[in-house]
């Protein structure tokens, strides 16, 4: 039988936005609980929020951490779930990240199929598996609307789809709960009014950079298998702080790495200008962690920049532990995947072990220059704030030089950036 065939299905919308802020959901720790957060306002030109989206989600995050106050350990999972046609989009996990920062939380990204719960990895299918497989619990997924109204819908065995988040409005959220045998989605209002300039940090640089000075020239090779970008600026970026401990992994940004993240922008600015690309690690990827968690934190380090000036966050094909794919990539037209960054000015967010290593890949073997490639700096780990840059000019040579944001770790608060709402 059927596992939901045991339930009744019952749908609660709230009557008004103020009974709504007034109302977080309880969240009892004997249910299943399934928070369902939209993807807030989103920028139609490119696969991220909007900066209205982006200032509703850091809010979100505040809200969501007081809902779950003191509720963190029943807090099983974070989804970040995008449909096969939208598998570029940002969205979801820019919807959700915020609240994953404040609490120390990874992400598990997911490319998921529509369908019903019989339907192999569509969002009712996954659901399905956790109650016959998980404990009770919270669990968060971020998701479009239009997945989020239709796997209520099914859950709830709603004989047509129900609309139970109004299309263009971002302030709903739903509670889906399963509890002694009855199901019920109450639809939230958090009655947030975000703003739409983007949130100012006021992060100061200047500060002496870590990294010894250097800065070399090397021309193209007279015979070579690769065929050279020309006129060509690539800035590379670490992910910003992420390791509380040295133990301590879950693929997403810690606080103080929310401040350079999202608080870097005018300084990246005046250093490399506004790039034409903003390239980084898929966040499909998954890194080694305590659970199967996504490695975000690359994307989510340059994603604010590329959300401020309306451009779309590339993601590689290749994983982020390819050094040489990344080489290829960014600096020949031989990658299948490759051959967008000829003429043009790049930011790339990456890890920096295999930033090291893809430069390295670069000096050492498609410019077959061994002594080149042994004056590449080290990169250290407790560095968050350097900068590499590649200039390829006309005649494809190459020039390498770092300098950096002048932010140093200890300059930036431990606990996340606040953020004050509009008033409604």
């Amino acid at each position: 039988m059927n596992f939901f065939s045991f339930f009744a299905g019952v749908l609660l919308f709230c009557v008004s936005s103020i009974t709504c802020a007034q109302n977080l959901p309880p969240l009892n720790s004997n249910a299943w609980n399934f928070i369902f957060v939209q993807n807030f306002e989103s920028n139609p030109e490119t696969n991220n929020l909007s900066v209205q989206g982006f200032n509703h989600a850091n809010l979100y995050g505040q809200l969501l951490s007081t809902a779950t106050a003191g509720k963190l350990k029943d807090i099983r999972k974070i989804y970040a779930f995008d449909l096969q046609s939208k598998a570029s989009s940002m969205k979801s996990v820019e919807s959700i990240e915020p609240f994953g920062i404040l609490n120390n939380l990874g992400i598990t990204r997911g490319i998921v199929n529509a369908g019903d719960r019989t339907t192999y990895n569509s969002p009712s299918y996954i659901i399905s598996n956790i109650l016959a497989n998980h404990p009770h619990g919270n669990y968060v997924v971020s998701m479009p609307v239009e997945l989020i109204n239709s796997t209520v819908s099914e859950i709830l065995n709603a004989p047509t789809p129900a609309p139970v988040i109004s299309n263009g409005n971002y302030n709903q959220y739903v509670v889906l709960s399963i509890e002694n045998g009855i199901n019920s989605a109450i639809v939230y209002d958090d009655n947030i009014v975000s703003g739409k300039n983007y949130p100012s940090l006021k992060l100061k640089g200047g500060e002496a950079c870590s990294q010894a000075k250097v800065k070399f020239h090397v021309d193209k090779p007279i015979s070579s298998p690769f065929t050279f970008n020309k006129n060509q600026i690539v800035h590379l970026l670490r992910h910003v702080e992420a390791h509380p401990t040295s133990t301590f992994e879950n693929g997403n940004l810690v606080c103080q790495g929310a401040w350079r993240a999202i608080g870097v922008n005018e300084i990246l600015k005046s250093k490399i200008g506004v790039p034409a690309h903003f390239f980084t690690s898929n966040p499909n990827n998954i890194i080694s962690c305590d659970s199967t968690c996504s490695y975000i934190r690359p994307s989510l380090t340059i994603a604010p920049f590329a959300i401020e000036q309306n451009k779309q966050l590339e993601l590689a094909s290749f994983q982020w532990n390819d050094p040489a794919s990344l080489a290829t990539a960014l600096f020949t037209r031989n990658a299948p995947y490759g051959g967008s960054f000829d003429q043009s000015s790049v930011l790339v967010g990456w890890e920096h072990g295999n930033i090291e290593s893809a430069v390295t890949y670069l000096f050492n073997t498609i410019y077959n220059n061994p002594a080149a490639a042994k004056q590449i700096p080290k990169w250290n780990f407790d560095d968050y704030d350097t900068i590499w840059t590649i200039s390829i000019d006309e005649k494809g040579g190459a020039t390498f030089s770092n300098s950096c944001e002048g932010v140093p770790t200890e300059s930036l608060p431990s606990t996340c950036p606040a953020f004050m709402p509009n008033v409604r």
